[in-house]
């Protein structure tokens, strides 16, 4: 009896030690081979065995460290090691240009995304984690259907009726613009995508948009430890609770955008949803296909202009000698006795305020990270370093649209760098990148752009906008630097006042508004569908 138990527990022993020996060994292979691969990339911080730099990456804004780090080494790609991976951080739009437009045909597809794509079963079901290729081009395509340049137009009118409502909100409840904001970056997206609109700020199917779009933050590097150490989504639930919560609010929400969608189908109006629940079995969809293009396209729509409509407000604050400019192009072309209309930006006579729009998204670009990585198909040689297939490339938007090379004095606000052609070298004709490179841009741009447009001419030509008033009735001092830390970024709340430039102006706010209201009434209806019974349906 005790001699059986002396062998098992050396048994245990032994064959503990010889696990240990077996991992360590393992361990200092792979180190060796991420030393090995280190030689041929380009220059970062050195790797530790296994985490790589995971815990050298700040967890709060580490673009900023980056462009740090990229000047430190000297480089304009810096290597930073995601536990076992290299990724490299792209820091100078040159770069980016050759890699990422240049040779869009191998380098427009996904790394490995762990978190985002593994975890939340998105790999093989949403057009934002798939990898390029043939269902890649499908569901492109179909978002096409729902946001291409050409279909946009037909969207003109309840655009221009949903931006009436918001200057009028500017004027009537100016305290809350950044509610209003939302209400109006989600509504003009849900008559896309539902053909129903959204009336009230912090509107349900609003709040669950913007919960969809908290995904972006999963791609951030050093954030999630499962995205170093793969191997932790194997744990049990008791053990390490993260992958089962992840994968429980995922299923709960694309479930939800699924039965909306059903349910908006009946509402008669003619409306994506019903496109691609038409032509579901034709392209082969699942279900959870169809609901990530439909929360893609509402959550899509909701940040990229919500978020570039706020630095917009806060440069016009901060920068009076730019506001001033383009009311004086708007009163010239315009005038106090009517507003703005499509002619007048179809017709190229407000130049300024067109570069004021590439200003405010090349000043401060929402997506700070360029959006979801690239990877390549195919291994690439490029100045000398070695890129393996499946590399992941991400760009670092927060350095590329602040180079001083390309925009000097980055943090000034000045729409006169695109006003006569470029007023620097860059590598496109555009003269930034707030939409991403090559294949894998934006798809809402067009979308985003055009609503850009309407929205902001029409408040720079209805309001002097100033700082807000502290208690004292001072006014109070702006931060440009004060945004959230989320990878698609924002203003922090600030307070500003909305000031109607002449009572002309003061009644077609309100007179236009009255007009849009009813316009808009053949797309009014409720849903009271819940995540709660969504979940209930899922599970």
């Amino acid at each position: 009896m005790i001699l059986s138990y002396i062998d098992t527990w050396s048994v245990v022993y032994y064959g503990t030690v010889i696990f240990f020996i077996l991992g360590v060994t393992a361990g200092f292979v792979d180190w060796c081979r991420m030393l090995w691969m280190r030689r041929r990339l380009p220059p970062g911080p050195f790797p530790f065995p296994i985490v790589g730099n995971h815990f050298q990456t700040p967890k709060v804004r580490p673009w900023i460290t980056w462009a740090e780090w990229a000047n430190y080494y000297d480089t304009d790609m810096l290597t930073l090691w995601i536990g076992r991976h290299p990724r490299i951080i792209l820091s100078d739009a040159w770069a980016a240009s050759d890699l990422l437009e240049k040779r869009s045909d191998i380098c427009s597809s996904r790394p490995r995304l762990v978190v985002m794509g593994d975890a939340i079963n998105a790999t093989e079901s949403n057009q934002t984690a798939l990898k390029y290729g043939d269902r890649w081009r499908l569901h492109r395509k179909i978002m096409h259907m729902a946001v291409g340049s050409q279909v946009i137009r037909n969207y003109r009118p309840f655009q221009a009726d949903e931006s009436k409502l918001l200057i009028r909100d500017f004027l009537t409840n100016p305290e809350d613009f950044e509610l209003s904001i939302e209400r109006y970056s989600v509504s003009t997206v849900s008559i896309i995508g539902w053909g129903r609109r959204i009336d009230q700020k912090n509107d349900y199917v609003a709040l669950q948009a913007l919960s969809f779009m908290e995904a972006v933050d999963f791609i951030i590097p050093g954030v999630f430890l499962m995205e170093t150490m793969p191997a932790l989504m194997l744990l049990p639930s008791w053990l390490y609770k993260l992958p089962a919560l992840l994968r429980q609010g995922a299923v709960v929400l694309s479930k939800y955008f699924y039965m909306l969608t059903l349910e908006s189908s009946e509402n008669g109006k003619s409306a994506f949803n019903n496109y691609l629940l038409n032509t579901q079995n034709q392209h082969g969809l699942s279900d959870l296909e169809v609901s990530g293009l439909m929360g893609n396209l509402i959550g899509g729509g909701v940040d990229t202009t919500s978020s570039t409509m706020l630095s917009s407000i806060l440069a016009m604050a901060c920068f009076p000698e730019v506001q001033k400019k383009a009311q004086e192009e708007m009163d010239s072309v315009v005038g106090h006795s009517r507003s703005p209309t499509w002619d007048d930006i179809d017709g190229g006579r407000l130049p300024y305020l067109t570069a004021l729009v590439k200003e405010v998204l090349r000043w401060r670009t929402v997506t700070v990270l360029a959006g979801i990585p690239h990877a390549n198909t195919k291994n690439i040689s490029y100045k000398g370093y070695y890129f393996p297939a499946g590399t992941n490339f991400t760009g670092n938007m927060w350095a590329i649209h602040r180079n001083p090379r390309d925009f000097p004095e980055p943090d000034r606000f000045r729409p006169e760098r695109f006003l006569n052609g470029l007023e620097n070298p860059y590598p496109n004709a555009r003269g930034s990148n707030p939409f991403g490179w090559g294949r894998r841009q934006c798809s809402g741009q067009p979308l985003a752009e055009q609503g850009l447009l309407f929205s902001l001419g029409r408040m720079i030509w209805a309001y002097d906008i100033r700082p807000g008033l502290d208690s004292s009735g001072n006014e109070v001092k702006l931060d440009i630097f004060a945004y959230t830390e989320s990878e698609n970024t924002r203003p922090k709340p600030f307070k500003v006042q909305f000031i109607p430039r002449s009572e002309r102006i003061h009644e077609i706010i309100l007179q236009e508004a009255t007009e849009a209201r009813e316009a808009l009434r053949i797309y009014d209806g409720e849903t009271k569908l819940t995540r709660e019974q969504a979940a209930a349906e899922a599970f």
